[in-house]
C-alpha cells in the first residue's frame, strides 16, 4: 500500500500500473486514478488488510489525507501471484471463463 500512495503522490503512472494484477489492463483505471488523486503529498491515515477468500486474495481498507487535509477512503481489492501482492486495477482482457448467457429461459408450465 505504500508503493500505491507513493506511486499517486509522484503521479507515476508506470508505478502504479506494475501494482496491477499481471495479465490485467489498467491503463484506463490508472489514469483515472492519478487525475484524480495524484500529486496531493498524500499520507496512509488508517489501513485494514483483511484475508477473508483465502491465502491469496485480500481486500484493503485504506484511509489516506492529503496536504490540504481532505481524506480519501476506498477498498481495494489484493492478489498474490507468485508471491508477491498486486492492486485489483482494471480488466482482464482475456478471461478465463466464459460469461454467463444473457439468454431469457421461458418456462411453461401446463395447468392439466
Amino acid at each position: 500500500m505504500d508503493a500505491y500512495v507513493a506511486a499517486l503522490n509522484l503521479k507515476n503512472t508506470e508505478a502504479l500500473s506494475k501494482l496491477a494484477t499481471p495479465g490485467n489492463d489498467p491503463k484506463a483505471e490508472v489514469v483515472e486514478r492519478v487525475g484524480r488523486l495524484g500529486g496531493r503529498d498524500m499520507k496512509t491515515a488508517k489501513l485494514e488488510l483483511r484475508q477473508e477468500f483465502g491465502p491469496d486474495f485480500a481486500t484493503a481498507h485504506l484511509s489516506i489525507r492529503a496536504q490540504d487535509g481532505t481524506t480519501h477512503d476506498e477498498i481495494l481489492g489484493l492478489s498474490r501471484h507468485d508471491g508477491r501482492w498486486y492492486v485489483t486495477l482494471g480488466q482482464n482482457p482475456s478471461p478465463s471463463k466464459s460469461p454467463a448467457s444473457t439468454a431469457r429461459l421461458v418456462l411453461q408450465r401446463s395447468l392439466l
